[in-house]
């Protein structure tokens, strides 16, 4: 019927076509016409089973078949035994699709069609055959049953349909949100380094044309060559088996930079060691707030401090550029940088802000020692111990 079947499917429907050899049985032996008759209504029955399999589920011809059977059905009990009460099954088979309401008026129908038809029969005094009642009451339960476990079942492939899209849906996320966290790290990896290379080559140009001592400008070119170097390592590193940044050479590479910008440092870190399961959001949100305050803040001054509040990990970034009386529009600063920042510390149920000068202002914050322009606050809670001096 225009769409190709599956290979079980015309397994099931086979399996039940030939079970109609065993009602054909019982028709040999009677006159030649009445054995085509009943032969006939065989094939025409079975034909009319198999539009179950060739139809989709909610398909009106299903409900065609189903009638077609059922008068085949009342014929055959009629015209040759009541005993065919049992072939019921088919045409209960053939409506289970579709709404439970429809089946169950269905079978409904099918059950007041044959026992009409018993009742008609017995009011003619036609013999019930050996054991009647046992098999129509048989037939009657089993296609209920059958009505009941075949709707079960339904329902069970749907909801492993729908869980199966559900796994695919959720693999799909993941894979999107690894691609955004490797996408966050090496933004923040390359950022950083290439704003170091940035300066370092800025340097270089203006010794060159400042005082003309190549020395010196050679001595900076140097360093350009071992941070590109560098670089290109911990990008390859990072490629092969996502190595996480730790925390000490993010800490480092923070001085570096900040000296390299020429922008005084106030570094200080309370923290003996960070759970290595935030120690890499905690190294890529330094990394992105000394990046973002070395191109955007124009500071001469940044502070940065790591410490324990109860049972909290904070990190802390201030510096004295530019600041903003609406501390509400410190998330434009840095582009994607703060975003970044926050989707970091909400992976390890943390948080980040961003405050500007009013909002340091209104909360009266004894750190930095000097005013800040804006201040980059990270927290979590994390478990860690707290070192006896300060670096």
């Amino acid at each position: 019927m225009g769409r190709k079947l599956r290979r079980g499917a015309i397994g099931t429907m086979m399996f039940f076509l030939l079970q109609l050899v065993y009602p054909a049985s019982f028709l040999f032996g009677l006159p030649a016409r009445a054995m085509a008759e009943g032969m006939g209504s065989l094939v025409a029955f079975g034909a009319l089973y198999s539009v179950a399999f060739l139809t989709g589920r909610n398909s009106p011809w299903r409900i065609v078949a189903f009638f077609g059977q059922l008068a085949i059905l009342l014929t055959l009990m009629a015209s040759f035994s009541l005993s065919y009460v049992y072939l019921l099954f088919y045409p209960v088979a053939t409506v289970l699709h579709g709404s439970l309401r429809r089946t169950i008026a269905l079978f409904a129908v099918l059950c007041a069609s044959v026992g009409t038809l018993v009742a008609v029969e017995r009011a003619h005094h036609v013999p019930l055959p050996a054991g009647f009642p046992y098999l129509l009451v048989g037939s009657l339960f089993g296609g209920s049953v059958l009505v009941y476990m075949l709707r079960a079942w339904m329902a069970l492939d749907e909801t492993n349909a729908r869980l199966q899209a559900a796994q695919s849906e959720i693999a799909r996320l993941s894979q999107a949100e690894e691609r955004a966290r490797i996408g966050r790290d090496l933004h923040d990896l390359l950022g950083h380094q290439l704003s170091l290379i940035t300066l370092k080559a800025q340097v270089a140009g203006r010794i060159l044309e400042r005082t003309g001592d190549v020395r010196r400008a050679r001595d900076e070119i140097e360093q350009i060559e071992r941070v590109s170097r560098a670089t290109l390592e911990s990008v390859r590193a990072y490629v092969a088996d996502m190595r996480a940044t730790d925390w000490h050479d993010a800490w480092r590479a923070a001085e570096e930079v900040l000296a390299a910008a020429g922008i005084e440092a106030q570094m200080a870190c309370e923290i003996d060691a960070l759970p290595k399961e935030v120690e890499h959001a905690y190294a890529m949100c330094l990394r992105e707030a000394v990046t973002n305050v070395v191109r955007h803040s124009g500071a001469r001054r940044c502070a940065v401090r790591l410490w324990l509040d109860g049972r909290r990990v904070v990190l802390a970034v201030a510096d004295d550029g530019e600041g903003t009386a609406e501390p509400s529009t410190a998330s434009a600063r840095g582009g994607s940088g703060i975003s970044g920042m926050r989707a970091r510390m909400a992976q390890i149920a943390g948080e980040c802000e961003c405050l500007g000068r009013d909002e340091w202002r209104r909360r009266a914050l004894a750190w930095p020692a000097f005013e800040p322009g804006w201040v980059v606050v990270c927290k979590a809670p994390v478990p860690v111990k707290r070192q006896e001096g300060l670096s």
